[in-house]
């Protein structure tokens, strides 16, 4: 014959008198810790996209204003120059992108001209354009194929003189 099973009586950590809330805590506590390693998995599965493109964007909007200002100084240099020096252009242009952080990118400047180009009163315009790297991303296909946004900018000025001046 098989005895009947013994129920253990209570214990000192069991009194008799436990109510429902306590065992529940009771049985909740492998549970205890998730919260924080919960939060920290969410913090850095949206964290490190919402920094990547902030970083993105911020060297977006340095290209712009450098590609803006490039277009300036350009046309305002064959604006005052009847033949106006492309190396002088590109190193002007180069110096603005300096100036916003971005180094080594390729910058294309080219010029075009209502009516003749050294006389006063024709319109010269500037046309700048560059190929901006996105950042964090390696050279893998290298630098002609990698990921990239090109930004344009151009600005027309006045030829005020003909000649030096």
């Amino acid at each position: 014959m098989t005895e009947p099973a013994v129920l253990p009586s209570p214990g000192p950590a069991d009194p008799p008198d436990a109510s429902a809330a306590e065992s529940q805590v009771r049985f909740a506590l492998p549970d205890a810790g998730t919260a924080v390693i919960e939060f920290i998995f969410a913090a850095v599965i949206l964290l490190i996209p919402v920094v990547y493109l902030m970083l993105a964007l911020s060297q977006l909007q340095a290209a712009g204003y450098a590609t803006t200002s490039a277009a300036v100084s350009a046309s305002r240099i064959a604006a005052r120059d009847a033949n106006p020096s492309q190396q002088r252009a590109e190193d002007v242009a180069a110096m603005h992108f300096a100036d916003f952080g971005l180094r080594d990118v390729p910058i294309t400047i080219t010029y075009s001209c209502s009516g003749p180009c050294g006389r006063a009163g024709s319109l010269v315009t500037a046309d700048v354009e560059t190929r901006v790297p996105l950042p964090g991303i390696p050279l893998i296909f290298g630098s002609e194929n990698s990921p990239h946004i090109t930004m344009r900018a151009s600005h027309s000025d006045v030829v005020a003189t003909t000649g030096n001046g």
